[in-house]
């Protein structure tokens, strides 16, 4: 039989060889150290890159310092005559004294004037009637002897008045309107003053202004333009220091672009055609379902619905309905207080309005019982049955089936563990043989003593 590494063994997918070779002293411990990068990989000869960047070494010249500067071979002193300045004209006083009238002091001179009177206005025109002074409140307001004050009964006796009753009011009998002329309003008039003599047009401006002749200003006369006689130099510091030199084209240390070519034939050989070995696999071991058997005896059709939710004799049910109210044994009074003593009067024109000179107090006696009262009677009558239903549910005599489809037909299966997972174990079926330089285990089975590599 052949042996099997732990990589070929698992069956999970969890375990793995440690590929720990034993060729590495000291690191025995740690991750695996043979991939392909170290096998395949052979140091070539190479030159590490030179850098393009320019020494920062001075550069000194042996040539003696030259001073001589563009300004110092250029520049010419000139000969610079002084600016000429202009003169004003020199303030001349004029002859003669300066009028100082002026026609503010010419017309507005002082003048004697009456005081103003003030104007006071004429009281209103007096009456001759004689002026009433006895006013409502002396003459109805007067101190009348204080008597204990009778409680407010109501007995429905009334007590009607001896005085005949007067309609005039105090305004009739006081503002008494008499015939007299509207008051004359104290508004000045608007008509402006107007004056018949001529408009007065002259100023002192137009009388006394007196135009004088000015004498012409003076001008300075312009300098005539006198073009330079000495040629112009065209000749620059730029023309003459900086000449035209000849140098070659500065190198650029920018590398070529084309690629590393060599003479030597191409090596195809890869790690995966020089190393890879095809090793001899089995396909994994694949668990079989167990084949479905029909279960012995009949299948039992029915269910909890079935079986609990039979067909029950029950009434049918009473459509859910208010009973309607008892009728009262009576006749209707349609009567209303509109109906009684609202009546169609003539269209007539109607008479004014005037308090009668006496009460005149009703035969009838007072009743107070309201329509409200007489026709709202109180009716006795019991609360309204509520149609909620009641909050008991249904119930059944019968035993609780509580057996399901899964309690009744599920069977627990034993999971066989991963054969990796036993190893050095006592339950292991396999026993360690040998360990390579890659760091595969290979086991073989317990029942086979030897496995020949």
């Amino acid at each position: 039989m052949t042996k099997l590494c732990i990589c070929q063994m698992c069956t999970c997918g969890h375990h793995r060889c440690p590929h720990r070779p034993w060729g590495i002293l000291g690191k025995g411990e740690q991750p695996c150290a043979v991939t392909e990068y170290k096998n395949e990989y052979r140091a070539h000869e190479a030159s590490r890159t030179q850098p393009f960047k320019p020494d920062n070494e001075y550069k000194g010249s042996n040539l003696p310092l030259n001073d001589e500067t563009t300004h110092k071979t250029d520049y010419i002193r000139h000969q610079v005559e002084r600016i000429s300045l202009h003169q004003p004209e020199q303030y001349k006083q004029p002859e003669g004294e300066m009028d100082t009238m002026t026609s503010y002091k010419r017309e507005y001179v002082q003048k004697q004037g009456e005081k103003a009177m003030p104007i006071r206005h004429d009281g209103s025109r007096k009456e001759p009637a004689n002026f009433e002074g006895n006013p409502t409140y002396k003459s109805d307001y007067r101190p009348w002897e204080l008597n204990r004050t009778q409680p407010i009964r109501h007995d429905g006796g009334y007590v009607a008045s001896s005085d005949p009753f007067n309609g005039d009011t105090t305004y009739y009998q006081d503002f008494k309107r008499y015939n007299q002329t509207p008051v004359k309003p104290i508004r000045p008039d608007n008509a402006a003053l107007q004056s018949n003599d001529p408009f007065n047009d002259r100023t002192g401006y137009r009388e006394d202004y007196v135009k004088h002749d000015l004498p012409a200003k003076y001008s300075r006369p312009k300098d005539e333009y006198q073009a330079n006689k000495i040629p112009l130099d065209s000749m620059t510091t730029m023309r003459r220091d900086f000449t035209a030199k000849g140098a070659e084209k500065a190198r650029s240390f920018k590398p070529e672009n084309g690629g590393y070519r060599s003479e030597a034939p191409f090596d195809d050989d890869t790690t995966h055609k020089n190393d890879f070995k095809k090793w001899e696999v089995k396909p994994n071991f694949a668990k079989k379902d167990n084949e479905w058997k029909p279960p012995l005896g009949e299948m039992d059709l029915s269910t909890n619905y079935n079986s609990e939710f039979t067909p029950k004799p029950a009434q049918k049910a009473m459509a859910i309905r208010p009973a309607s109210r008892r009728k009262i044994d009576g006749k209707f009074e349609g009567d209303t207080t509109y109906g009684q003593d609202f009546r169609k009067w003539p269209g007539d024109r109607r008479t004014p309005l005037k308090n009668p000179n006496e009460y005149q107090a009703p035969n009838v006696p007072f009743d107070g019982t309201s329509t409200y009262k007489g026709h709202y009677l109180p009716v006795a009558g019991g609360p309204s049955q509520s149609f909620k239903p009641d909050g008991l549910a249904y119930r059944s005599d019968q035993p609780f089936d509580g057996n399901t489809l899964y309690r009744t037909e599920f069977t627990q299966k034993e999971i066989e563990p991963c054969p990796a997972t036993l190893l050095e174990t006592p339950r292991a079926n396999f026993v360690f043989q040998a360990e390579d330089d890659k760091g595969h285990k290979f086991y073989a089975p317990a029942h086979t003593k030897s496995i020949v590599a």
